[in-house]
């Protein structure tokens, strides 16, 4: 996997480290959250815990993993050396742009530890992305990952039955999709401090898989006309954006904030102005750290939200009803257990 390139396992690895909760997704797909020792930070699995709640073989508590980022969000060294993790599925690239890392620690750390298994491919990398050890890398695919966690966990077979699943629940939506200019437009973003951070997701690039569901779904985004990546937007702005639908990023963290939001909204002179507040279109997001267990879900979720006459209502977090699900969560279980594979 780049950028370490070519890892070798004499055995299955007992344990690992994480960054967010991307592979801590694949890894419960694979049945190996017990191989999970630490994260850089639980922040994105705590909104997962949504999903996992809904299936009977994934269970894990945010609040019982070891975190290692500081209150500056370097991270524990020590701490890390300590654990002496099988693989730490964190870019070592991401470690050197944004903590105390540097590539002489990130060679010391692989010769006295072991690899670093991971890719940053959740988003565009940053201006100026260090490129440790051998240059330019290229993104990977959640596909890409799952086959590769697979493969060291020696649990290929899990791996592509649950990318076959997540493929499935994939095709079946793009295939139902309503005509382009009978789509609605989607804002996604957040309020912070009185402040619209808006993200556009159609000029991500191609091979990411934070908003690959926004993409999927044909969604037509509001905000990417007016900049691109975070757009910071006063009420003004956001009136002249008018998206038919917003979609709070990360709202899986604080439903009730959303909902909360979308009350103020429609008590506010300007706000109420909204086409997505008068509609009620005001959604709760998922999560960018999606692995193929919450990128299914997400995409089922996203489906409801942007198109309802054809994939039903979305009636909220775990409330889906099963005649309208678009995917049985029992084979999410089967797979997790290693049942029914080819």
């Amino acid at each position: 996997m780049a950028p370490m390139g070519e890892v070798d396992f004499s055995s299955p690895p007992e344990t690992f480290v994480g960054r967010f909760g991307f592979v801590v997704d694949i890894a419960a797909a694979l049945d190996e959250l017990d191989s999970l020792v630490a994260m850089y930070s639980n922040y994105s699995v705590i909104g997962h815990t949504h999903f996992y709640d809904e299936l009977e073989t994934v269970s894990i508590d945010p609040a019982e993993i070891e975190e290692l980022h500081t209150d500056d969000w370097d991270i524990r060294l020590e701490r890390l050396y300590d654990l002496a993790p099988d693989f730490t599925a964190i870019d070592p690239n991401y470690l050197i742009h944004y903590t105390q890392f540097d590539e002489d620690e990130v060679d010391r750390f692989v010769g006295r530890v072991g690899p670093f298994l991971h890719n940053e491919s959740q988003s565009e990398r940053a201006d100026g992305w260090p490129t440790w050890p051998d240059g330019d890398y290229p993104y990977l695919t959640l596909s890409e990952f799952t086959r590769s966690y697979g493969k060291a966990f020696r649990k290929t077979e899990r791996a592509e039955a649950i990318l076959e699943l997540n493929r499935e629940v994939r095709e079946t939506v793009r295939d139902r999709l309503p005509p382009e200019s009978e789509r609605p437009t989607v804002a996604v973003g957040s309020l912070h401090d009185g402040t619209w951070h808006l993200d556009t997701f159609v000029d991500a690039p191609e091979r990411t898989y934070g908003e690959m569901h926004y993409r999927e779904l044909g969604a037509r985004d509001a905000v990417a006309e007016h900049g691109r990546g975070r757009v910071q937007a006063e009420m003004e702005l956001l009136l002249e954006i008018d998206p038919d639908v917003f979609v709070w990023r990360h709202g899986l963290f604080d439903p009730d904030g959303v909902a909360e939001t979308l009350e103020e909204l429609e008590d506010d002179t300007l706000g109420s102005q909204l086409s997505c507040v008068d509609s009620g279109r005001f959604y709760v997001g998922g999560s960018p750290d999606q692995g193929p267990i919450v990128n299914t879900f997400q995409t089922e979720m996203l489906a409801k939200q942007l198109y309802p006459d054809e994939f039903g209502d979305y009636p909220g977090l775990g409330d889906v009803p099963t005649d309208e699900q678009l995917f049985d969560r029992d084979r999410i279980d089967e797979i997790v257990r290693g049942e029914g594979l080819e």
